[in-house]
């Protein structure tokens, strides 16, 4: 029977370690590979003691995707925190331009609905400002951590997982001002029912904000996720 191939196991192993970051874990394996192989190559015994000595020399696979990990993970709460600030930006410009749509076309609420409108509105309006908040501490907390350290040790996993808690935080108020956004738009369209061509832009507005919020779930909850395999691998 053929033994098992060492460098092949190896690698696997460093692959799954490195699953937070799949570029990065096809990137790493593939230079990893590349040494193992003309170390092993460059030895006088046999290809199993050869590839053995090889990896020895090399260390443990998950404390060397440790060595990559605080990176990785930073680089992407940093976007994750970039994209609520983002995402906010967005909101802000689509709510002002359904108001001046508003005004240029005098599309008010009708009486029996200003008071829901009113509810609405406040509603919305604090969960931007908490949202908005949430999202740029986190960004600039994660941003300034990532000058801090580079090793993945415990203080850096702190940051880290304070970091991905505020963009969480931030996350769950946009989700709120958003379906608030939303919630005011249907309220104006099947009140007044206005023809296609007044009613497009800001339903429009609203699909784009749909869509910036869905991207910034997806980043936030991939982060989280990534966060959490990283978790188990050695400090360093």
């Amino acid at each position: 029977m053929r033994p098992p191939d060492r460098v092949a196991d190896y690698l696997d192993t460093l692959t799954r370690a490195l699953s937070f970051d799949p570029p990065l874990a096809q990137r790493v394996r593939q230079e990893v590979e590349d040494h193992l192989c003309e170390a092993a190559a460059a030895s006088g015994d046999g290809a199993s003691e050869a590839e053995a000595r090889a990896i020895r020399n090399f260390g443990d696979a998950r404390e060397i995707a440790s060595q990559y990990a605080a990176l990785s993970l930073l680089r992407q709460t940093r976007r994750s925190g970039a994209l609520v600030v983002v995402a906010s930006g967005i909101l802000y410009l689509a709510m002002k331009g359904r108001l001046a749509w508003y005004g240029l076309m005098q599309w008010g609420l009708s009486e029996h609905l200003q008071g829901l409108g009113k509810i609405v509105f406040a509603i919305d309006r604090s969960a931007y400002i908490a949202a908005f908040l949430l999202g740029a501490a986190g960004w600039a907390y994660i941003s300034a951590a990532g000058r801090v350290s580079a090793r993945f040790d415990a203080p850096c996993r702190k940051r880290l997982r304070r970091g991905v808690l505020l963009a969480v935080a931030a996350s769950c108020p946009m989700l709120v001002s958003a379906t608030a956004d939303t919630v005011a738009t249907a309220l104006r369209v099947f009140d007044e029912r206005p023809p296609v061509s007044v009613a497009a832009i800001p339903l429009l507005s609203i699909a784009v904000e749909i869509a910036f919020v869905a991207v910034m779930a997806v980043a936030i909850g991939k982060t989280l996720r990534n966060t959490l395999r990283a978790a188990s691998l050695p400090s360093r």
